[in-house]
């Protein structure tokens, strides 16, 4: 099998998975329990008490959620960030592979990236318990193009290494 049907199939597996995130209700990837058992000892609230910020209107602080919601919310927010990073890299690397002008790997990329965040927050409006919510949109837009630019510093790193031998 070849490295171009090694990652499209990657590829397509990995925004399968993204989808299968996306169609569990809340409750199925609540971490409450677990946090609450490794947390409440540490007693964090004092450490964490003068962190304060609005996301999607509303505050996320301690004061407001506690601090096991309030560490989840960075936990899942981190889940974005690197789930739609890999989907970034995956997606140049798999656009390297199909597409003959380089010019569009980057845009080509992005575009991919966003709108897949966009169908992905739409396709939670319609799961049970969750909201869809634009600034996840931009988060995960945020997450696929760091790895767009990963995958891009790499890819330019393996041509100059080809070159140089």
């Amino acid at each position: 099998m070849s490295k171009k049907t090694i990652f499209f199939i990657v590829f397509v597996c990995w925004m399968l998975v993204i989808f299968y995130f996306s169609a569990q209700p809340y409750q199925e990837q609540d971490l409450t329990p677990v946090l609450q058992t490794y947390l409440e000892p540490l007693h964090l609230e004092d450490k964490l008490d003068g962190i304060s910020f609005n996301y999607a209107g509303s505050e996320v602080s301690v004061q407001s959620v506690g601090v096991v919601s309030f560490v989840q919310f960075f936990i899942r927010k981190a889940a974005h960030l690197s789930i739609f990073f890999v989907l970034g890299f995956l997606t140049y690397r798999v656009l390297s592979y199909f597409l003959k002008k380089k010019q569009l790997w980057f845009p080509g990329a992005f575009l991919f990236v966003f709108l897949y965040a966009s169908l992905d927050e739409l396709h939670q409006k319609i799961t049970g318990d969750r909201t869809p919510l634009f600034q996840d949109v931009i988060l995960d837009t945020v997450g696929g193009t760091l790895g767009i630019i990963v995958c891009w510093l790499w890819v330019k790193k393996r041509n100059q290494t080809k070159k140089s031998v």
